[in-house]
């Protein structure tokens, strides 16, 4: 019996090298390294001593997310003044390494600049505020805690529908207007704006505390390398203007995406990328009265490479039966609008630290249908089955109940509308079996995910 023991210590020992078991972070850093305030972006990244199978960073904020071996950063954004300890866990062959790193992002208070706010906006703007009750939610959180924000909003100039200012009290002007730069507000149109004075900006400036600007969904179809560096180097210019009004806070919002139908691959590329580099630190770090709101993100697919849909209107957000009106939907706006309102109560209300909610409406169908496993338990495979009611990227994961990654069966891989299957045969990436136990897979389809637990029995 004891030979038999030290014999599979030996084998063991030979088939995983101890010092192959841990996968500890041999260095974490951030950008900016000081003067990040609230809703700053802090980009982290980090190296291994040895290749991790997996990696789960804690932000220290109550969030956290779980990475594959290949990525080695990430951006988060800190809403709440504090320090935070960033925790990575690292899991090799089974094993986890968890390192602390205490107060290492130490977040400061923004300034207050006052509870008066000008949202400028077009179509989209107005179908968020309107469709998502903005109003409501802002005006209950001054019932209850006595905030006072006072909230207006700016359409078209002229030339369309919808037209003019509307009051805090709802009360809709459409002969009043700040001038006719409210019909662009593109990167071009707030350029003019700010960087060759206007009455509009003159109007902006003495009435109002909190400016939030939005971009046109135009720029959700960014044409060309030459005319995204043109846009950098307007809001940089832009930005030097903003820096002389200290005393203001300015929210840049980017605009929409684009449906399929009216942008391509290269365009909507270039539009994330702009997004990207505008709440970059890069931009952002060492300008406390500028802070940015990624619409973009909130309503766009994944920047996944193999997605001919990446950067683009999320399906569950189109409009249905209008195939070129890039619009986000009801469901887009009930959806997104609490998030909105609750960046700007966060605004003037830093120790307010919830997060608005409101029931969705439906949205048109459910993506993922009939998601399970059979035989469950199952020795030694299984044969996980699904369906999609519509074409979409899906990804398939295994993990075990602490979290960690297991086997990834299928990376975003574009599969049609009907019923699919998919086999686990009880291994790691590496080809390794798992042993006895329970396991979750979890399927992703687009904006829609299904976990689900299945028992392996050896």
């Amino acid at each position: 019996m004891a030979v038999k023991t030290i014999l599979a210590a030996c084998l063991f020992s030979l088939a995983v090298p101890a010092a192959s078991l841990a996968a500890p972070v041999s260095a974490l850093l951030k950008t900016p390294t000081a003067n990040i305030l609230n809703e700053d972006r802090v980009d982290l990244t980090w190296a291994y001593s040895t290749a991790p199978d997996s990696l789960r960073v804690d932000f220290g904020d109550g969030q956290a997310r779980t990475f594959p071996a290949s990525v080695t950063t990430a951006r988060h954004a800190y809403r709440s003044a504090g320090r935070y300890d960033v925790v990575i866990t690292a899991w090799k062959h089974g094993v986890a390494d968890q390192q602390s790193f205490p107060n290492f992002v130490v977040v400061g208070q923004r300034p207050l600049p006052g509870t008066n706010m000008m949202f400028v906006h077009h179509s989209t703007g107005r179908n968020l505020i309107r469709d998502s009750g903005v109003r409501s939610l802002l005006e209950s959180h001054n019932s209850r805690y006595g905030t006072g924000i006072k909230f207006w909003d700016h359409d078209y100039h002229s030339g369309n529908t919808f037209t003019g200012i509307i009051k805090p009290d709802s009360t809709v002007h459409s002969d009043w207007s700040y001038g006719e730069e409210a019909n662009d507000i593109q990167p071009d149109g707030w350029h003019t704006v700010f960087c060759t004075g206007s009455a509009f900006l003159d109007s902006l400036l003495n009435r109002h505390d909190i400016l939030i600007l939005k971009n046109d969904h135009s720029t959700g179809d960014i044409t060309s390398a030459a005319q995204l560096q043109t846009y950098q180097i307007q809001y940089l210019q832009i930005r030097d203007v903003l820096d002389q009004h200290p005393g203001k806070l300015f929210v840049l919002v980017s605009g929409s995406p684009r449906r399929p139908e009216d942008t391509d691959n290269t365009r909507a590329d270039f539009s994330r990328a702009f997004y990207d580099w505008l709440q970059s630190p890069s931009f952002m770090n060492g300008h406390p009265n500028v802070l940015f709101y990624d619409l973009f993100d909130e309503l766009a697919k994944p920047n996944v490479a193999a997605d001919p849909e990446r950067n683009m209107l999320r399906p569950e957000y189109r409009r249905p039966g209008v195939p070129n009106d890039s619009h986000p939907n009801t469901f887009a706006n009930v959806t997104i609008g609490p998030r909105f309102a609750s960046l700007l109560i966060r605004l003037v209300d830093p120790d307010w630290i919830g997060e608005l909610t409101a029931a969705p409406a439906a949205p048109p169908a459910p993506l993922l249908l009939g998601v399970g496993n059979h035989p469950n338990p199952f020795n030694p495979s299984t044969a996980i089955e699904f369906t999609l009611t519509q074409p979409s990227p899906v990804s398939l994961d295994v993990f075990d109940l602490s979290g960690r990654l297991i086997r990834r069966i299928l990376g975003s891989v574009r599969l049609e509308a009907g019923p699919h299957t998919a086999h686990w045969d009880g291994t790691d990436d590496q080809g390794r079996s798992q042993p006895s136990g329970v396991y979750l897979y979890r399927v992703d389809g687009g904006p829609a995910s299904v976990s689900r637990r299945m028992l392996l029995v050896r």
